[in-house]
């Protein structure tokens, strides 16, 4: 009501008369008036009633201008109310062209990523993101986690004939999964040459654990900067990707010897790899080979070499549960192989492991000769 007792006309008449009917949800209402109110003072009442009415027209399902009265007529299928708020934004788009820019503005003010304290062993991560920037985000995860490639099953002669199929499957929920990619997508831009260096050197996590613990597989590593420490899996797994170097302290703190960086794989070595294996070689993964980390078959721990021989592409989810997913690797003549878990594969047969389409056209060619030899051809 006004000062003078007069009462004050509704924002939006349709959508109320819509609720009071029961034609139209509350969710759907709430995702409508959010959208159009920002223009209420600068979008003339007519063209923002003429809006009110098709929104609600289209959430009800209904063709009548106000879908509180019984039209008679079927417009259709009624939208969700996700759908209402796009179908608003347009409408407020179109009525209010003008309307986009002072809203970046705020936009541009109100952006931000900010890096919580530690909690349950995880950091939380808070932001508003630009919406381009929050699209190109979503479309490079998305395109890793599209269910566009079937689940691998390794099926032999015998247990297909007796219809049994078995599908790995992938325990990880969406949540984990973006988590995974985004692990992936950051340790590939701290490699990028683009990168901006620190102190001459591409962005790396400093690790330090006590070098007892690591020779015993026990205790915990803390990263510099990160108050939460890691265990000594995460610290393996860091190692084996990144390399090692040895700093000896005296009790006092002072340096007293300085090793090089060791156990890592250079860049030629790792373009080689990639090259050879053509992404995570683990089947089902679709991480490309630019994403992944150089896993070492042969433990380096247990002195195994730093060489192409004894390299394989994982990404940052494989690699990190390599010892624990009953997932085996090996390499014969320089390449690798792989074994499913029993519960994938009774058979406990070795297969090659590759992605790489030179390399998958080699095998083709020798399958193609070998039927030609079988045949007479």
């Amino acid at each position: 009501m006004t000062l003078t007792g007069e009462p004050i006309p509704a924002a939006f008449p349709v959508i109320g008369a819509a609720v009071a009917a029961g034609a139209l949800g509350l969710d759907g209402a709430d995702a409508i008036i959010t959208v159009l109110t920002p223009g209420l003072p600068r979008v003339h009442p007519d063209q923002l009633g003429l809006a009110e009415a098709a929104l609600v027209a289209a959430a009800t399902g209904t063709s009548g201008e106000d879908s509180g009265e019984d039209s008679g007529e079927d417009g259709g299928v009624p939208v969700s109310a996700d759908l209402s708020r796009v179908q608003a934004a347009l409408w407020l788009a179109h009525l209010n062209p003008d309307g986009a820019e002072p809203r970046e503005v705020q936009a541009m003010q109100n952006r931000g990523l900010r890096f919580g304290r530690e909690q349950g062993g995880l950091i939380p991560v808070t932001g508003m993101l630009m919406p381009e920037t929050a699209a190109a985000a979503k479309r490079v995860i998305d395109a890793y986690m599209s269910p566009r490639t079937a689940p691998v099953a390794f099926i032999d002669e015998e247990l297909a004939a007796r219809g049994e199929t078995r599908d790995p499957g992938d325990t990880r929920t969406p949540d984990q999964k973006r988590h995974d990619i985004f692990a992936v997508i950051v340790a590939t831009a701290a490699k990028a040459t683009e990168t901006p260096t620190i102190a001459g050197d591409a962005p790396t996590v400093l690790v330090s654990v006590r070098q007892e613990d690591l020779a015993a597989n026990r205790g915990v590593g803390h990263i510099d900067g990160v108050e939460t420490p890691i265990s000594m899996d995460a610290v393996r797994q860091m190692i084996c990707a990144g390399g090692l170097q040895k700093v000896v302290l005296k009790k006092n703190g002072k340096i007293v010897e300085l090793g090089t960086k060791e156990r890592t794989f250079n860049r030629a070595q790792r373009r080689a790899i990639m090259l050879r294996d053509g992404g995570c070689i683990i089947p089902g993964c679709d991480i490309p080979a630019a994403w992944t980390e150089i896993h070492h078959v042969w433990p380096d721990r247990d002195g195994g070499p730093t060489h192409t021989s004894n390299g394989v592409c994982l990404c940052w989810f494989h690699h990190r549960t390599i010892e624990t997913s009953g997932w085996e690797i090996r390499m014969i003549d320089g390449s690798p192989q792989i074994k499913a878990p029993p519960w994938i594969d009774r058979t406990g047969r070795w297969r090659p492991a590759t992605k790489s389409p030179t390399r998958l056209t080699d095998q083709l060619e020798q399958l193609d000769q070998l039927e030609g030899r079988e045949t007479g051809r």
